[in-house]
């Protein structure tokens, strides 16, 4: 029950991050924007990890669907 909280943040934040990534690979026209994306990407992996481990109770529920969701929302309005 702990990483329900984790797995539901870390499926929104996997749809977001795709809508993002496949918007902005379009418009970075370097070598390194591979760089980039895994970077950016693991940052992002990185931050739910954080949320996770930083709160307890529910928040430590609540807080990786609320960026994931973030996230999410995100990655439509980019679309």
């Amino acid at each position: 029950m702990r990483y329900i909280g984790l797995i539901v943040g870390l499926v929104l934040g996997a749809v977001g991050m795709y809508k993002i990534d496949y918007v902005l690979y379009e418009g970075l026209n370097y070598f390194g924007k591979y760089v980039f994306f895994a970077m950016f990407n693991l940052f992002v992996l990185w931050l739910f990890w954080f949320f996770y481990k930083r709160f307890k109770g529910a928040l430590q529920i609540a807080m990786p669907i609320l960026f994931g969701l973030v996230l999410m929302l995100i990655g439509l309005k980019f679309m």
